[in-house]
């Protein structure tokens, strides 16, 4: 591949990508920019006009597969804002996400600098486990629930898409049905439901 086969303004996104994969395989301190050219057919140059160092590139990394998971949940509580199916929805959009993108698990949930903040009241560190936080307050807090059996009822649901995604990023895992399906039909029996979360 070379400098002209790209799109105007792909090129970023295809050094990310590849970068991600590179990372997962090999490791980030193995990764460098000029390996990270070579393997994308582009002059060592290329990457410094999109990135100031490995630091940046690494950021920006991070920052692109954020915004890309926070837009996959913001779609899917578009959709389901008003419905009995928010819950199912939101978590079936993040299991699939990472199902469809298991490099981009890999490599964010290896971030360090990652926080997730349980408390209610506290946000703006991580946007998808906000959209999750502040739709489970909006709509538990009708059910007279206290703010702590909300945070517990979040940390529940957290933890089980979290740990299906895990699992469908996984290489050797085999499932006999399509996994959207799986997915789905595990949420269900947890009692995914706005009204009254997990069971």
């Amino acid at each position: 591949m070379d400098n002209h086969s790209y799109h105007h303004g792909d090129l970023k996104r295809e050094l990310m990508e590849k970068g991600l994969l590179l990372i997962n395989q090999y490791g980030e301190d193995n990764l460098s920019l000029r390996k990270l050219a070579t393997e994308c057919g582009v002059s060592n140059a290329a990457p410094y006009a999109h990135f100031k160092n490995k630091e940046d590139f690494i950021s920006e990394i991070q920052n692109y597969v954020m915004g890309l998971f926070t837009a996959q949940l913001e779609k899917a509580l578009a959709e389901n804002s008003e419905s009995n199916e928010v819950f199912i929805q939101l978590g079936k959009a993040y299991v699939m996400f990472f199902c469809h993108h298991p490099s981009y698990f890999d490599f964010l949930f290896s971030r360090k600098n990652i926080k997730v903040q349980l408390s209610l009241d506290k946000t703006g560190e991580n946007p998808p486990f906000d959209i999750l936080k502040k739709t489970a307050f909006k709509y538990f807090s009708r059910l007279n629930m206290s703010d702590y059996e909300i945070e517990n009822t979040v940390v529940a649901m957290w933890a089980l898409v979290h740990g299906l995604s895990a699992i469908t990023a996984m290489p050797n895992v085999v499932i006999g049905e399509d996994w959207e399906k799986r997915v789905e039909a595990v949420l269900r029996t947890a009692g995914f439901s706005k009204q009254g979360g997990l069971k």
